[in-house]
């Protein structure tokens, strides 16, 4: 199960990558009333689309930049698609050969959510998502297939859009079928860039589900995500385009010297 190895490595790394807490110092009232603040950790509750959800929220961003290799994604029993599996290859966040600044991958607000369906004594888990509220950072991509939801804009290269798969996206290779237009295959990207402009890409989460999860929309105006399949499913479509595109995989090299 080396994706649900990976999704407990990044969530026990984002989380020892939030700063550490200075000792306490004690304010006096006038102090007091110029501050404000936040709990770290938010808990919330809500139901959409006939399933029950509890969310556990690290108010946080951080930065990181990290190498993770050999992600796999619905490696179970799929008789349409047994031979191609799902796999990523190679995932980095953050590049070596730009700028300071695209060394990093900024990740705000990561959450962990659980999902159950039925009430009373029929009330039972359905699975759980790992997601960021936001993620912005250029970020190098191997990827050979994918179960979920992929939507990269290639501008006239074209897109990457698994919603164009006529299987939903389960164990998708990312091809262009004959004849299609403005379609990208996934195989040809190899770097893609998360936000723009208008701010972060907003709609990234890993699913581990044992049915199939209509999620709610990941931010206000926004659709609803394409329904969420059994097994592990990625999702990603929002403000994500494709930074290079039949080149090698950028490095993610350590930064030497001062």
């Amino acid at each position: 199960m080396k994706a649900w190895r990976w999704l407990c490595g990044l969530s026990l790394g984002a989380c020892c990558l939030v700063q550490g807490v200075a000792a306490p110092i004690e304010l006096t009232d006038a102090e007091l009333a110029d501050v404000s603040g936040q709990g770290m950790i938010d808990l919330s509750n809500y139901s959409y689309a006939g399933n029950d959800f509890m969310r556990m929220t690290l108010n946080a961003d951080m930065q990181i930049s990290a190498n993770l290799t050999g992600i796999q994604l619905g490696q179970y029993t799929y008789t349409v698609r047994n031979g191609t599996g799902s796999d990523i290859p190679q995932l980095s966040l953050g590049i070596s050969n730009g700028t300071d600044a695209q060394r990093l991958v900024t990740l705000s607000n990561p959450y962990l959510e659980f999902v159950t369906a039925g009430t009373g004594a029929s009330e039972q888990i359905v699975g759980l998502r790992l997601g960021f509220g936001g993620i912005s950072g250029d970020i190098g991509l191997l990827a050979n297939q994918i179960s979920g939801s992929l939507l990269i804009n290639g501008g006239a290269a074209g897109n990457v859009d698994s919603s164009a798969d006529t299987l939903g996206g389960k164990r998708w290779d990312g091809s262009c079928s004959a004849g299609a237009t403005n379609c990208l295959a996934l195989s040809s990207v190899s770097a893609v860039q998360a936000g723009n402009s208008s701010g972060p890409s907003r709609d990234f989460f890993i699913s581990l589900l044992k049915q199939a999860v209509q999620f709610a929309p990941a931010a206000t105006g926004m659709s609803a995500p394409a329904t969420a399949q059994s097994g592990f499913w990625l999702n990603w479509t929002d403000r994500l385009q494709a930074l290079l595109v039949n080149q090698p995989v950028p490095p993610n090299l350590p930064k030497t010297g001062n």
